[in-house]
């Protein structure tokens, strides 16, 4: 299918809060694209800070409106109050796609190279009418030697430090219920390595419990359940800046979330010779990423350590 460069850039949806810097390297970025429109989600001050804080927030949202120096519809969704990350996500896509048909979504640190608009445009275009797609990635997380013979693959796992959806997907999510079988991850994915299952079952268990508060898992566990794949760049084409002191959940600056394809991915994309996600490339991804995204002591050591205290609690 032929590349489409001369079509308009989808709409784009940022979020932002009360990084302003952040905020004005995102818009440097966006503004080579020239979006004929765009989507200014903000958060606002928690309730318990003081008029700095508050200050933040609007310079944030300044640095975002003042950044759109070309012709663009600018439509703003701004909260008064401090929804915190999940609910000012949710409702913010649920905004936007009560309108778009489709977006492409970036928060205020996750910053994009040159590939990853058009990459998103021919993605949402190429599979825009197929149904057993539910998301387009900007990340890519398989170690340099993983070798494909396409420009993506089909992934279980979305990655959303930039990404691109459809109205189709996100409107058929209902975040009233929750997604994980009785199962587990081997109900999902018969076959799969007994880590791999063991680190998604006691991570959303967790979720389940409100000790982890995000939107992403209840995501994930949705297309999960509708077995929907994830289309991946083989390159990564997105880097989170905002990583450390500031950040909401990835606090250690010392974290390597494992992007270290940073090659050119050019157009035209090579589709993969089979529509099916890539068990063994998924692999490689679950212990390139998940296994060290919290640095030193990694997120699945902590997450081992979880289920050692409950089993030993288990037994009193």
């Amino acid at each position: 299918m032929a590349n489409h460069k001369s079509s308009p850039t989808p709409p784009v949806v940022i979020f932002i809060h009360q990084r302003a810097e952040l905020v004005r390297g995102l818009m440097e970025r966006i503004k080579i694209h020239t979006p004929e429109k765009m989507w200014i989600i903000a958060d606002g001050p928690k309730s318990d800070v003081g008029a700095e804080a508050k200050d933040l927030c609007i310079e944030a949202r300044r640095e975002a409106e003042h950044g759109v120096r070309w012709p663009c519809e600018v439509r703003r969704v701004y909260a008064d109050i401090n929804l915190g990350l999940r609910a000012r996500i949710e409702t913010g896509l649920d905004a936007v796609f009560r309108v778009e048909e489709e977006a492409i979504l970036l928060e205020e640190d996750c910053h994009p190279g040159p590939d990853f608009f058009p990459f998103c445009r021919e993605m949402l275009h190429r599979y825009r009418t197929n149904t057993l797609v539910g998301c387009v990635s900007g990340n890519c997380y398989l170690p340099i030697k993983a070798n494909l013979d396409s420009s993506y693959f089909y992934s279980r796992y979305p990655q959303i430090w930039g990404w691109a959806t459809w109205a189709r997907a996100w409107n058929a999510y209902d975040r009233s219920r929750w997604y994980w079988p009785q199962g587990g991850y081997e109900e999902y994915f018969p076959g799969s390595p007994k880590e791999e299952a063991e680190y998604w079952d006691t991570l959303m268990k967790r979720v389940e419990k409100m000790e982890i508060q995000t939107w992403d898992y209840p995501w994930i566990s949705f297309l999960f359940w509708k077995k929907w794949v994830c289309v991946t760049p083989a390159q990564n084409l997105v880097k989170n800046v905002g990583i450390g002191p500031g950040a909401t959940n990835t606090l250690d600056p010392k974290v390597d979330p494992g992007w270290a394809r940073q090659e050119r991915l050019n157009p035209p994309y090579r589709k993969p010779a089979e529509f099916h996600t890539d068990q063994r490339l998924d692999h490689l991804v679950f212990q390139n990423h998940y296994r060290r995204m919290s640095g030193r002591r990694s997120f699945w050591t902590r997450l081992r350590d979880f289920t050692t205290l409950e089993r030993k609690q288990g037994h009193k």
